[in-house]
């Protein structure tokens, strides 16, 4: 399979870690990935629906999603953006916290979907810069990087652990409260649309 020239895939000297870039103005549609997914929105705006809800990043925001997360994305605008993806596996992620201390269960916090925090953005800038210099002599300094990005997102609370709470749409919070107020009520689907 060929891929599309907006899209690229970059070699990682560190096994576990998949780098991508992309620059384009198409849509994805819902689809998930087995890995963690950590990335930086460079240029324009970025829209995706997920089980997190809807969520909108601009330049400069991190954006995250949990491995079997199903997620799309779309330009904000119909604009062309320009985002880089670090694709975690699962196993590295928890072989890296054990290291640190911490062994739970991981995973991108429901809050945090997309985020904003220049200590998390420069240790994702600097191991995703590695991926331009794919040599197995990186190894150590690409696993320091590694543990310096998870241990960012872990203080900035945007990785963590315990049960995954889903955020539903605000439409549907209204729904459940209208509901809520009064259960003896017949209510029709029109009303609570």
């Amino acid at each position: 399979m060929s891929m599309p020239h907006d899209v690229g895939y970059h070699a990682f000297p560190l096994a576990g870690v998949n780098a991508m870039s992309a620059d384009t103005d198409r849509s994805f549609p819902r689809h998930t990935h087995d890995q963690f997914g950590i990335g930086v929105i460079d240029r324009g705006g970025h829209v995706s629906w997920s089980g997190r809800g809807e969520v909108r990043a601009a330049a400069g925001c991190l954006i995250s999603v949990n491995p079997g997360e199903v997620h799309d994305g779309r330009p904000l605008a119909r604009r062309k953006r320009a985002w880089r993806m670090l694709y975690l596996e699962p196993a590295l992620v928890r072989d890296c916290y054990a290291d640190i201390g911490e062994g739970k269960p991981l995973e991108f916090v429901s809050a945090y979907p997309v985020f904003v925090d220049r200590m998390v953005w420069r240790s994702f800038d600097e191991l995703f810069a590695h991926a331009k210099k794919a040599t197995p002599g990186l190894n150590v300094a690409c696993e320091t990087r590694l543990l310096a990005l998870l241990a960012e997102l872990q203080v900035y609370g945007a990785l963590g652990t315990g049960p995954r709470t889903l955020r539903a749409a605000p439409a549907v919070d209204r729904a459940l409260a209208r509901i809520d107020a009064d259960p003896g009520c017949a209510v029709t689907l029109a009303e609570l649309a």
